[in-house]
């Protein structure tokens, strides 16, 4: 099972927090600004987010 869905729609990436450990990870540690959405459910930049990827995956989360 994915702990999170990232969908790359260009220069925005989606990051979607799906397993309850996901879930429990991102809302105590993502800041998300109102207009990317929520902790568990946001959008950024791909360059932001291909880092908050590499960092997910060395926390031990699947990404897909």
């Amino acid at each position: 099972m994915t702990d999170f869905e990232v969908f790359d729609n260009g220069s925005v990436w989606t990051i979607k927090a799906v397993s309850d450990s996901a879930k429990q990870f991102a809302e105590e540690n993502f800041e998300v600004e109102p207009w990317q959405g929520v902790s568990i459910h946001f959008s950024t930049d791909w360059r932001v987010a291909r880092d908050l990827v590499r960092q997910l995956v060395d926390e031990g989360f699947k990404v897909g």
